[in-house]
């Protein structure tokens, strides 16, 4: 099994960050010693797991921290997962700074030998189809790269009254992966770099519930002439295009949703480890009707050389 969605923010990265953010802190502190990540692996049959930064992402306004920030994130986790077998890791950049994030991008992918890159939902208020990140995607999509998208943390959470009970992370994270792949879509950026294999999680988020709100939304947009130069076709087959990992939920009916949406074979297994372990979530994955080898190890092999 392949497990495409896990995270480690061991105390090397949360002090960095710390410092080079101003202060801000990166959460959950995690061990930095993996060797009982490892050894829950094993127990849970996973022959390999990319680890993340998720939340975390080295996302600041001063380009010269964000960059150092990643810096850091990317030879810790080079060095964390170096002894590991099981391990491969995301590597991170320095968004919203689009030459620096192309720098490390090839760094990561080529010096360090990671699975691919971990991108943030937005960056310090940017979205990713911001034409300034252009090159960046220009970049991924030249070298075919696995680019895994996790929420960053809704910034208006007090407004919205998101800030209480965990409902920023849990009901928040959701929608911005939501909005971060509708965005992609309508954008046309998806089909100018159709070589990036993108990996959207959690299970597309609140998408697949307004899959037919996305489909209206699209016509509209289409009949007006907006997406006539971005977007040819069907923007439904571009969702279809896209990949979901399995960490929203361990109940049958959201799999199920989302495998008559856009195939099981887009569908890949994600467990969030360490917030759950993988044992647990797996057997409850493995449980759901339709699950196959496909979700657990063929996609991510396969199509995302994983």
């Amino acid at each position: 099994m392949i497990d495409v969605h896990a995270h480690y923010f061991p105390p090397a990265y949360t002090e960095a960050f710390a410092r080079l953010s101003g202060g801000r802190k990166a959460w959950p502190e995690h061990p930095a010693d993996l060797t009982d990540r490892v050894a829950g692996l094993e127990e849970a049959g996973v022959e390999r797991q990319v680890i993340g930064l998720g939340h975390n992402q080295p996302y600041f306004a001063d380009a010269d921290a964000s960059a150092e920030c990643a810096r850091i994130a990317n030879d810790v986790y080079a060095e964390a997962i170096a002894p590991h077998d099981r391990l491969s890791a995301f590597g991170a950049v320095p968004l919203p700074h689009a030459a620096l994030a192309v720098a490390e991008a090839a760094r990561c992918l080529d010096d360090l030998g990671f699975a691919g890159i971990g991108l943030g939902t937005t960056a310090v208020e940017r979205t990713l189809d911001d034409p300034e990140f252009e090159p960046l995607w220009a970049e991924l999509d030249r070298r075919g790269t696995t680019v895994f998208l996790h929420p960053v943390g809704t910034p208006d959470v007090a407004t919205t009254g998101m800030d209480a009970w965990m409902m920023g992370p849990k009901f928040g994270g959701p929608h911005e992966a939501t909005i971060a792949t509708a965005r992609i879509v309508l954008s046309g950026l998806t089909q100018r770099h159709p070589s990036i294999k993108f990996v959207v999680a959690p299970l597309g988020g609140t998408l697949p519930y307004l899959w037919r709100r996305f489909e209206e939304m699209s016509e509209v947009h289409i009949k007006a002439g907006r997406l006539s130069f971005e977007v040819e076709g069907d923007p439904l087959d571009e969702l279809r295009r896209i990949y979901y990992d399995t960490s929203l939920s361990d109940a049958a009916a959201p799999f199920q949703l989302v495998a008559d949406l856009v195939g099981i074979d887009q569908i890949v297994l994600g467990t969030d480890d360490p917030r759950v372990r993988p044992v647990d979530w797996i057997a409850a994955i493995k449980a759901i009707p339709g699950v196959d080898e496909r979700v657990l190890a063929e996609t991510a092999r396969t199509k995302l050389g994983l």
